[in-house]
């Protein structure tokens, strides 16, 4: 008596994104607040023709200073590592999706490869044709690393992100050097004028400052390709909030944040004024209270860089705890709450439109604004900048549509069925 062969498995169904309704809320929160913070840290790099000081800030008058010293405080070395841990944890999220879906790890792995290798080529066409300081590149190359680590030890991921986190004080302090070089090169070249004029560096205007459209793209391209091909290395500090980004998924610290409200609150409550005091030389110097010695500087940007690392991580914990209470089943989201998650949602055209703003309005060849207003008035156009892309965020959210970045991303990754 012969008995039936059991019905071969039905292969699990196509991946497809999260659906906007399902994403937990405070990631989203977060990527939709710390886009400010990415703005007023670009805006100062589209400005032209101006002398720069410590962390590159252009040289003003009062108001240009203390707009300076309020990024340097709150967003530079801040938001970047927010937002790459954010990115490591959407990449944790996906490959916990998949194995719930009952993908095999192969399958989970070339999407992931997929994924980032589609960042990649946003970020290039991003870094070449707006803005040559691209992120995307530098995080879509490190992603396609972390698919290697993505599915390691608790253990392993922890010593990588020490690792991370040692790379990214060394890559901070050698932001102070600039000066420090300058004085020495000063000091080794005759006096006498046989050298002829040199040229101030600091003066020349770059992508921003160029005649036409196609010089801005040559000077982009000089500065993004190498800022590219260097990743590997230089983009080493960003495994330290990668790896507390997959950690953190892991932990569920994002996702049910009501059931770790103590640690999230510990986490805020020492790291924000960890985070300030550590920014402070950098923001006493750019205010003028003292003159920050050059051979002191690299510590000064290596202990803005490191405190920044902590800051990022307590700004995240302290969004998880305001938006705990709207995690839990039935709860409604404050409307500030809802109006950041929108954007968050659509973080990466976001993103892109700021440095289509900036092109537009600061370009030489453009709006010409970048020669003629300096840090304060260039801020307040970007937190504009960041408002409008809010509220057409809102508007997006309301009519349940994705932003266009979004929708381009997901029809690459995932095929015409994301997008239908």
């Amino acid at each position: 008596m012969s008995s039936a062969s059991p019905p071969p498995l039905a292969p699990p169904p196509r991946p497809l994104p999260t659906k906007r309704s399902s994403r937990s809320l405070a990631p989203d929160v977060a990527r939709g607040a710390v886009l400010v913070g990415i703005a007023l840290a670009n805006v100062p790099f589209w400005l032209y023709g101006v002398d720069r000081g410590v962390l590159l800030k252009p040289i003003g008058s009062e108001p240009d200073s203390v707009a300076n010293a309020l990024t340097a405080l709150l967003f530079d070395n801040r938001s970047f590592p927010l937002f790459a841990l954010l990115f490591a944890a959407g990449l944790a999220q996906i490959t916990a999706r998949e194995a719930v879906r009952g993908a095999s790890w192969p399958e989970a792995r070339r999407l992931l490869v997929r994924r980032n290798l589609w960042l990649l080529a946003i970020g290039a066409a991003h870094g070449v044709l707006l803005f040559f300081g691209d992120i995307i590149t530098t995080y879509a190359i490190i992603g396609l690393g972390l698919v290697l680590l993505i599915r390691a030890s608790d253990r392993a991921i922890i010593v990588v992100g020490w690792i991370g986190a040692a790379a990214l004080v060394l890559m901070s302090a050698l932001d102070g050097v600039g000066r420090l070089v300058d004085e020495v090169v000063d000091g080794a070249l005759p006096t006498d004028g046989s050298m002829g004029d040199l040229p101030d560096l600091s003066l020349i205007p770059g992508a921003a400052g160029a005649e036409s459209y196609p010089l801005a793209i040559l000077f982009n391209v000089m500065t993004w390709l190498p800022n590219a091909l260097s990743t590997p290395i230089i983009g080493l500090g960003f495994l330290a909030p990668m790896c507390l980004g997959i950690l953190a998924v892991r932990r569920g610290w994002l996702d049910r944040p009501h059931e770790h409200r103590a640690l999230l609150m510990r986490t805020a409550a020492i790291g924000i004024p960890i985070s300030l005091i550590g920014a402070l030389p950098i923001v006493l110097a750019i205010l003028d209270v003292y003159e920050l010695p050059p051979l002191l500087e690299p510590l000064a940007t290596m202990l803005h860089g490191a405190s920044g690392l902590v800051g990022a991580a307590a700004a995240l914990a302290l969004i998880a705890v305001i938006a705990a209470p709207s995690e839990r089943p039935g709860a409604r989201p404050a409307p500030g709450l809802r109006w950041l998650a929108a954007l968050g949602r659509r973080s990466l055209t976001g993103y892109l439109l700021q440095s289509l703003v900036f092109l537009i309005v600061f370009s030489a060849w453009a709006g010409g604004l970048g020669g003629e207003v300096g840090a304060a008035a260039a801020s307040l156009i970007a937190l504009a900048t960041w408002l409008a892309t809010l509220i057409l965020a809102i508007v997006l959210e309301a009519r349940d549509r994705p932003g266009p970045a979004e929708w381009l991303l997901r029809r690459l990754v995932y095929g015409r069925a994301a997008t239908s």
